[in-house]
């Protein structure tokens, strides 16, 4: 069967398709703060994407909030707000 004109005219396509590839997975709220007269959501988001290097490495993770704010009776959201995750310390131990 030879096919006249392109591939989406044959499947009855029409207009473009575009494809998106998400890197990052759901994002997980891990706090919930109140400062001051808004609302901070702190969440964290892992990497989809993983690399064939050695040695290997854990995914790529990143943290942001959004702040949600009251005005004139109105919700405000604002954008993501990317940080930094400082790691946890270690706490020491003695032992008599």
């Amino acid at each position: 069967m030879e096919l006249e004109g392109n591939i989406t005219s044959y499947l009855g396509m029409t207009g473009t398709t575009t494809a998106f590839f998400n890197q990052w997975n759901c994002p997980e709220r891990v706090s919930v703060r109140e400062v001051g007269d808004t609302i901070e959501m702190i969440y964290t988001e892992v990497s989809n994407v993983t690399l064939a290097v050695y040695p290997p490495r854990p995914p790529a993770r990143r943290v942001f909030k959004i702040v949600y704010s009251c005005k004139d009776g109105k919700w405000n959201k604002s954008e993501k707000i990317y940080g930094e995750i400082i790691p946890s310390q270690d706490e020491e131990y003695e032992f008599e």
